[in-house]
């Protein structure tokens, strides 16, 4: 059995999605039945929900680098038989993921850390703007983890089946 950290950290995109979507579900809910009924102004509900959906997109994608569930071209590299050439063409897949992940990474944080983010505040919440612009980096950190955990696990013989980062 693993460690609870180790499995932790192995599902953390399950549990973080666990959590979130019935939040989101829960405030749109309140939100709108109090809209409805005039109980009272939840004018932050919108607001909050746009931002845990920005959150579980960005987590929903390391999720499905996990699987294997992101669309691939593949049908060229399942024609490879030998090993070699194969785990080239997964090395070379590797790296475009990873270099993605790290440009987008790099413009990111240039953004948050610009001098206008530090002072700007989101409309509702008033919480600062680059607590929302922070689901970014998260996800394409995310999503590198997942696809170097996917190439570290891939079969190394061709035919083996490809059950790379599934439990």
């Amino acid at each position: 059995m693993k460690p609870k950290l180790i499995h932790f950290l192995d599902h953390f995109e399950e549990y973080a999605l666990l959590l979130l979507f019935p939040l989101m579900v829960c405030i749109v809910f309140v939100a709108t039945m109090a809209r409805y009924f005039n109980l009272f102004p939840m004018f932050w509900g919108e607001e909050m929900a746009r931002y845990i959906m920005v959150f579980m997109a960005y987590i929903g994608a390391g999720l499905a680098m996990k699987n294997g569930a992101h669309v691939g071209v593949s049908f060229v590299v399942d024609r490879i038989k030998n090993p070699v050439i194969r785990r080239m063409f997964d090395l070379v897949r590797l790296g475009i993921i990873l270099f993605f992940c790290g440009t987008i990474i790099y413009y990111i944080v240039n953004i948050i850390y610009s001098p206008i983010f530090k002072i700007q505040t989101t409309p509702a919440l008033f919480i600062p703007m680059w607590v929302p612009y922070a689901a970014v980096p998260l996800g394409m950190i995310l999503i590198s983890i997942r696809a170097i955990q996917g190439f570290w696990k891939a079969p190394r013989t061709p035919g083996a089946p490809d059950e790379t980062l599934r439990h």
